[in-house]
């Protein structure tokens, strides 16, 4: 019965919406990527609007201050969809989903799949799949994550899929200032990850920080930022990447990635009771890559802070990167290294406020 009220409630509020946008658009001339403004209080306000956005686009939702229950995916369909909260404050407005647990459905908080997409300044939770799926296979381009918070999901936080079979992905995105978090410290399962992305191009994906993104398990977790699967030009820059089973990766095997940058980073690990803490930065049939400036202190006790593999992985370079454990080059990769330093002294890699902000003992 309160679903029947809930379909009831957002159908009367898209006729609504419908009747106030079409009068706007007419008395405003809309031009293709003006967007028009609708102020929502609640989920059902929220599902309205979605709803209606999917039949014009170009519509920024303005979310008032407050937590919003998200029982079903929102579907995002149409190009020059925004979800703004009202503060630009992620602690003032939550979506929250289902749950972090296992279920037999798809159960996303937003699924995208149209271009120009942007999240500003909202948090969301509890999901039992993805926080967020851009659906690349839809040509859901240059989307954009900005000032938000993304906790606690059973798969991985941020998901962007492709075809395999047509190559077509998502270009362009964009992922800045943004929070992700598994709030226990650890996740679920092995199947979690911070950036999950699979043959995007022009990616850029700075200033953010992700922890606890970890495997309880035998199976190592998936990066916390991770590009494959035929990916291109990526640039991860000024991130801090704390408490993670593995930090940054581009490609995998038979799964390649190709140019990019990977610069000025901080990974830090802690030696806690992670069982599968693995390597700061890796490459794995990366061809062109550049690896520069980065900070990575790792307390555990794996040997390598970063690794270059395979054969396919050529014309690297990594460069001015200061580390407590060593670059390692594996399975016949070839890569330039120049000006790296290697130091177990805590001092040289993390300043003062970074050893207490991070759990050590200042020395």
């Amino acid at each position: 019965m309160r679903q029947k009220k809930l379909r009831l409630h957002i159908r009367l509020l898209s006729l609504f919406l419908f009747i106030f946008i079409s009068i706007e658009c007419f008395g405003h001339n809309l031009s293709s990527n003006s967007q028009l403004s609708v102020i929502v209080n609640t989920s059902a306000e929220l599902y309205a609007a979605i709803n209606q956005a999917n039949e014009t686009g170009n519509i920024k939702i303005i979310l008032q201050s407050g937590r919003y229950p998200i029982p079903q995916t929102l579907n995002i369909l149409k190009p020059h969809i925004s979800l703004v909260s009202a503060t630009l404050d992620p602690l003032s407005t939550l979506l929250v989903g289902t749950g972090m647990r296992q279920t037999a459905t798809i159960g996303n908080i937003i699924r995208v799949a149209a271009p120009y997409f942007i999240l500003d300044g909202i948090s969301l939770e509890q999901s039992p799949n993805h926080l967020i799926q851009i659906a690349g296979e839809s040509n859901a381009d240059f989307p954009i994550l900005r000032n938000c918070i993304l906790k606690d999901s059973y798969e991985q936080l941020v998901k962007v899929s492709y075809n395999r079979n047509t190559g077509i992905a998502s270009d362009g995105g964009l992922v800045e200032n943004c929070h992700f978090e598994y709030s226990a410290g650890i996740g679920p399962q092995y199947y979690i990850g911070g950036i999950d992305v699979h043959g995007g191009q022009d990616w850029i994906i700075r200033n953010n920080y992700f922890t606890g993104i970890a495997s309880p398990g035998r199976k190592i977790a998936e990066h916390a930022i991770h590009f494959w699967n035929g990916t291109q030009n990526i640039t991860v820059t000024d991130n801090v990447i704390y408490n993670c089973d593995r930090g940054i990766g581009f490609g995998m095997p038979n799964r390649p990635n190709f140019g990019g940058l990977i610069a000025n980073n901080l990974i830090v690990h802690n030696d806690n009771i992670h069982p599968n803490a693995d390597t700061g930065i890796i490459l794995e049939e990366s061809q062109g890559t550049r690896v520069i400036g980065n900070r990575i202190y790792l307390a555990h006790d794996y040997s390598n802070a970063i690794e270059y593999r395979f054969v396919e992985t050529i014309n690297v370079k990594i460069e001015d990167n200061i580390t407590n454990k060593k670059i390692t080059k594996r399975n016949g990769a070839q890569a330039l290294l120049k000006q790296n330093i290697l130091t177990a002294d805590i001092n040289k890699i993390l300043t003062k406020q970074e050893q207490l902000k991070f759990g050590f003992t200042y020395q």
